[in-house]
Formats: C-alpha cells, structure tokens, sequence
C-alpha cells in the first residue's frame, strides 16, 4: 500500500554547486590517478599538500586553520572518496591499508566525459549504502530500504511523458512522493502507482506538506544535481523533465531500475569486522564502471565559443556531438584553424592538415602561423587537441585548474618545436562549446606555470643487466 505521508529523511552526501563539482572533478581525479595505488596514509599526506595547494594556495596542510584542515579533508574523503568513489580503500594480508584508484575514475581520466562519470555514478547509487556512518546504514537496513533512486526517478518521469507530454512532475512532488517516501524507497511501489496519485492529488487540490529548508530539502536537490551532471534530467526552477537527447541512457536507466546490486542485508551489524567491511566493499563496489554505458554518446548541441587571453568571441552556427569524444574535438579545430588561415589568405588554407590519425607525429593537426605572427606567417604552427564533456562551463577562476594525458611523443614534438607547440583544449559543454589554447606548454613547464609529471615510464635495458635466467 502507498501512503505519501510515510516519510522518511533518506540522505546522500553534500556536493557542490554543479560547476564547482565540475571545476574540482579533474583536480580530484588527477590526485587519485597520480598517486595509486599506495599506502593510505601516504595517500593522505600527499593528497592534502597538493589540495591544499590547490584550494589554499599552500602545500602547507599542517600550516592551515583547523577550518581549513577539515575543508581539505572533507574534499578528499567525504566528495572524492564517498560521494563520487574515485578510490576505495582496501586492506591487504600483511595487514597494511592500501588506497586504489576505481574503475570509475580510470575511465574518467581515459575518456574525459564528465557526464558518463556521473551516469555511472547514478547508476551504482543505491539505498541503503555504505556512504553513511554505520549507525545510518543499520537504521537504513532495518526500515527495508531497496532502491536504486536515480533510477526510480527516471522511470516515474518516463512514465509521467507517456502519459501525457504536456504534463510535467515538480521538483517537490519527486520529492516528497518518491524520495522522501518510505513506501517508495523500501523498492514496493511501481512508479504509475506514484504517478496516479500525484495526478490525483493534483485533480483533488490535495495539499501535503512541502519539502523546505537545508534539512528537509538538501538531499534531494542533491540527487537532482547528481542527475542534471549526468545530462540525464534537465529543468527549471519548479519542474524536472527527460533529456530528449539522452534516449538510450535513459532506456539504460530504465532498465536497471528494480532490486538493488550491493547487498547490505548480508552483513551482521553486531560484528565490528562486517561493520568495517560493509563500509569498505561498498566503495569497492560503488567505483566500478557499467560497460553497458561504453556504448552511450553524451549528446550536447551547443554554439562555439574561442576563449583567448583577451577575447571571447562566437563562431557561426551550432554543432552537436555524435561521434568519439578525440575525433569529434579535432575535427572542431580543424575547421577552426581552416577559417583562421583562410581569412588570412585564401590560398593557404591546403597548409592546415588533419593528421590525427597519423602515428607517431606527437600532434594532431599542422597549420600555419597566419596573422597571427606578422613576421613569420607561414611558419608551421603545430596542435595537439585534448577534448573533455562537461555539462556546466568551466569558471575559469584563479582556482580552477584542469588535467590532461600527454604521451612521451607529444611531450618530446612539444620540447622540438617550442613556440610553434600548442595545445588546444576544446570542451563540450551543455550550453556552448569552450576551445582555449595553450602555447609552449615544454617552457611553461620549465618555468612551473603547468606541472607535468610522468605516469608511465619506459625501461630499456640490455642483457649486461640481467642476473638471472630461467629457461623452461
């Protein structure tokens, strides 16, 4: 039986503003990358220094107010390690605690689609979890919780544009009849059911309570942000409503709307052992990737829009994102670089040349300097195109920071031509497309304005150094 007035306060972790999870994702990412797998309490130690140096502008943790300590910490364990899953602890059999990178974020790192990291985080999100102190996981688990939310959600809005298109469901009412519903989040009731009685209700000018203020009403604009991040859901101030760019996600969604994957039934809650293992393979589990959701394109329209040290300005027209996230942000400059050149001269438009697929080059498209430098117009200018998803528009603000992958040959074609080396950072985001260059990225490093460190390193030896041979 569902029955609106059995609420339940079911909370998640609080985020950030969804341009700030945005802005802080690759600097969280990046930490985890560079760092694991490792022992955690180097992980700590190296992790605040370089949040610190990030959010404070000091890599002194220990310098930093007891406020700014617990900022620090909360952004590495509560945002990055809870609510988003980007590492996971685990304990070895010598006893000794080790931190891991998670699926989630490797794919993160790999693939740079914000919106695929938050669909995948949506999908693994589940009540009960072990995101919570203990004590909230047993209350969670005794009251029969058995949802994946996002989900749920999903589902009740596309039944909801089933029924009727014109009709749409209020922020307040998924909230207070779906996610602040014990009935609903014990996994009982069909979303038509919840559906009807909304409609109901609405007929009836049925009044219930409305979900208001930070403790009453943070949880679920938590979840709706999570969702928007994953350009699953979009709204307004009042409504929420499908993405129509996202039909396949949401069939995904759909789909795994139903019984939960991480069983926390299993564990004794009287046994401090099950306690501390709920907790620890649940991050496990919660950082995993779905591969089902490899065969998914983040789909955005968007205007173009250059980003110089001294101009914004747009380009003509729009253009949707439909093919591979590298293909797709060459090809922008390509066309880009093409109208540049050609506006210089005509005839020297066939000196921009696509070449990404070309191995071993270290760039991906060579053009020419142009007007751009009046002296040496006709010198090769050579670009390396980096392209990342995002749903909100970076800040760009003296805190902001980004992270990419530079192969050893892109880093060496980097060193070799110098000044003619740039690399051009194109970002697909829901409302416009950012593209911002970067010149001589090898002397800004040289000069510590960019930080690049090597993730792989390559081991060339001869047979001068082995000492042991095992022929079988």
């Amino acid at each position: 039986m569902y029955i609106p007035e059995h609420q339940y306060r079911c909370t998640i972790i609080r985020g950030k503003s969804q341009t700030d999870m945005e802005d802080l994702l690759p600097l969280y990412a990046n930490i985890v990358h560079k760092y694991c797998p490792c022992e955690e309490n180097t992980f700590k130690q190296s992790a605040r220094k370089q949040l610190s140096k990030a959010l404070f502008e000091t890599e002194a943790y220990d310098g930093l107010s007891d406020s700014n300590q617990k900022t620090v910490d909360n952004h590495l364990t509560e945002i990055a390690g809870t609510l988003l899953g980007l590492y996971y602890p685990k304990s070895e059999d010598n006893n000794v605690m080790m931190v891991y990178e998670s699926e989630a974020c490797k794919h993160l790192v790999d693939h740079h689609d914000f919106p695929m990291f938050f669909k995948n985080l949506c999908l693994n999100f589940q009540f009960p979890n072990g995101a919570k102190w203990i004590n909230f996981v047993k209350e969670d688990v005794e009251n029969h919780l058995n949802i994946k939310p996002f989900c749920y959600v999903v589902a009740l809005l596309y039944h909801a544009q089933k029924q009727n298109e014109k009709v749409l469901l209020t922020k307040q009412e998924v909230g207070y009849y779906v996610l602040n519903n014990l009935d609903v989040l014990q996994g009982k009731i069909p979303c038509e059911i919840v559906y009807n009685r909304i409609i109901e209700d609405r007929k009836n000018k049925v009044k219930r309570d409305k979900l208001s203020g930070s403790k009453d009403w943070q949880h679920i604009k938590e979840q709706f942000n999570l969702l928007e991040l994953a350009n699953i859901i979009e709204s307004d101030q009042n409504y929420l409503w499908l993405n129509p760019s996202e039909s396949q996600a949401v069939s995904l969604f759909i789909k795994k709307n139903g019984k939960v994957d991480f069983d926390c039934y299993k564990y004794d809650f009287t046994s401090l052992d099950d306690r501390k293992a709920l907790l620890n393979d649940w991050r496990a589990y919660f950082g995993t990737f779905n591969k089902e959701l490899e065969k998914i394109q983040t789909q955005f329209t968007t205007d173009i829009v250059l980003v110089g040290k001294e101009e914004m300005k747009a380009q003509g027209g729009a253009y949707k994102s439909t093919v591979d996230l590298g293909d797709e942000g060459e090809a922008l400059v390509f066309r880009i670089e093409q109208e540049r050149v050609r506006n210089y001269k005509e005839r020297l438009v066939n000196k921009v040349l696509l070449l990404g697929k070309t191995k071993g080059l270290g760039y991906d498209i060579s053009s020419i300097e142009a007007d751009e430098n009046p002296k040496k117009p006709e010198f090769a200018r050579y670009i390396e195109v980096k392209s990342t998803k995002r749903v909100t528009v970076p800040s760009f603000d003296k805190n902001w920071g980004d992270a990419l992958n530079i192969t050893a040959k892109e880093w060496v074609a980097a060193e070799q031509y110098g000044e003619y080396y740039n690399i051009y950072r194109v970002y697909f985001t829901k409302t416009k497309t950012i593209v911002v260059r970067i010149k001589n990225p090898y002397k800004k490093a040289e000069t510590g304005e960019i930080e690049v460190f090597p993730t792989i390193y390559q081991m060339n030896f001869g047979s001068n150094v082995i000492e042991l041979r095992y022929d079988k």
